[in-house]
This record gives C-alpha cells, sequence and structure tokens, in this order.
C-alpha cells in the first residue's frame, strides 16, 4: 500500500475527518488508498500541541500508521480550499490532495520517509469503524472492575489502541445520555485513580453502529454539568 508521513495535528485532523484536503508542493500518478502515517515530530511547539489533544480528546501518535484514506483528486490549490485543508492561506503553486473517507487503522510504528513509500499490506488491519462513528454497546458487555453492565450504552468511536497481547481495543466516548447515567461512585474513584470516565476501551466486537442520539456539544455540556453539579468529586 502506498503510504505518505503527515505531521500531527494535521494527521489525526485527516483520521477525524476534520481535514479532507492535504496541501503538497509536489504531485503524483496515484490515487485509490493512501495510508497516512504521522511524523516522527509535529507541527507545532509542545504546549500547542497538549491544548488541541485537550481539545480534540486524544494523545496524538507520532511515528506511526493512523488511517487510510482514498486519494481521489489532486488539483492546482485554489482559493476556497483553506476550510477543508484547515490552513489560513493557500499558494496557487502548491497543490491539494482530496481525500475521503477516512478510516482508522491498528496504529503501527513507522520509520518517517519523504514522498510516497511502499508499506506490507498485512500490516495495515482497518477498523471497522470510522472516526466518530455513533455507536451501541452490545449485550453482555461489563466492566468488570466497576461491575457496570455497558449493554445499550450509546457513544462514538475514537481512536485505536493496539493491544500487546489479543485485541485491539477502540476508545468509545459516551453520549451525552450515557455520561448522565453514571454513577457518581464510579466517577468518584476514576477521578481518584486516574482514569477517563468520559468513555472506555472496548474490543471491536462489544460495539455496533446505531443512529446518533444527541451532538458534540450536548456531549461536552453534560461533562460540564456533572463538574460543575459535583464540585468535592473534580477539586484539585
Amino acid at each position: 500500500m502506498k503510504a505518505i508521513c503527515v505531521q500531527q495535528p494535521f494527521a489525526f485532523e485527516i483520521m477525524s475527518g476534520r481535514k479532507t484536503i492535504e496541501i503538497k508542493d509536489w504531485d503524483t500518478l496515484h490515487r485509490g488508498d493512501l495510508l497516512i502515517c504521522s511524523a516522527r515530530k509535529p507541527a507545532l511547539a509542545k504546549d500547542d500541541m497538549e491544548e488541541l489533544e485537550e481539545e480534540y480528546g486524544c494523545a496524538f501518535l507520532n511515528g506511526h500508521a493512523l488511517c487510510v484514506a482514498r486519494l481521489v483528486d489532486i488539483r492546482n490549490s485554489r482559493r476556497g480550499d483553506e476550510e477543508k485543508a484547515l490552513v489560513d492561506r493557500i499558494d496557487p503553486e502548491d497543490f491539494s490532495w482530496v481525500l475521503e473517507d477516512a478510516r482508522p487503522v491498528v496504529p503501527f510504528p513507522v520509520k518517517e520517509q519523504k514522498g510516497l513509500f511502499e508499506i506490507d499490506d498485512a500490516l495495515v488491519s482497518v477498523s471497522p469503524f470510522l472516526f466518530g462513528q455513533p455507536v451501541v454497546v452490545k449485550s453482555g458487555t461489563r466492566a468488570k472492575d466497576f461491575g457496570i453492565d455497558f449493554s445499550g450504552w450509546h457513544g462514538r468511536a475514537w481512536d485505536v489502541h493496539p493491544a500487546e497481547e489479543g485485541e485491539p481495543r477502540i476508545r468509545v466516548m459516551w453520549d451525552s445520555l450515557s455520561l448522565k447515567g453514571i454513577p457518581l461512585s464510579v466517577i468518584e474513584i476514576c477521578e481518584k485513580d486516574g482514569f477517563d470516565w468520559t468513555g472506555v476501551l472496548l474490543r471491536f466486537g462489544e460495539i455496533e453502529g446505531c443512529e446518533p442520539r444527541d451532538t458534540w456539544d450536548d456531549v461536552q455540556d453534560a461533562i460540564e454539568g456533572i463538574i460543575e453539579d459535583n464540585p468535592s468529586v473534580f477539586e484539585v
């Protein structure tokens, strides 16, 4: 499979579907699947990257394969590409690589290379879920540590995590209704032990696609409401 390295946070933004045009100063005849890998060095300063990680609800991986996107067109950059490329200005001498259907993969380390390069297809395991896709937890899925039955909980598929042993995990970020149903005692334990209570790592086979019940703004409002209503739990 053809692959290319892109600096963070842009590689993540392609994987998440926020960025659908990648600006390059060179062209290629390749069209079709393209493995998007994160470069070893990020594009922004450490503080800026940390702010974006908090905003996006993730930890950026550097030097890893992240997703497969379809490269459907390459053309001269033009006015109006800024929004889809997530840039402030466009140089008409550059090229706009138009990307569609970004699908996360189980991340694996990649040695950074310039231009297009080849990656063995056998290394690429594509997630069955798009980033941000609404999902529901299948019946019988439990959190053994907390004694919670997650059956029927809703959320959104997020980043994929490789496992040292066994199946990879995908992080599910709970939707606003599921967040409001989390027992306060569980949130207290998570806060005390440094665990994230806004989502959970599950196997691919433990979730399935569904219709959304809310928006991402609703999720943020629910999290803020829980924090505001329970100051003793979240006091620094």
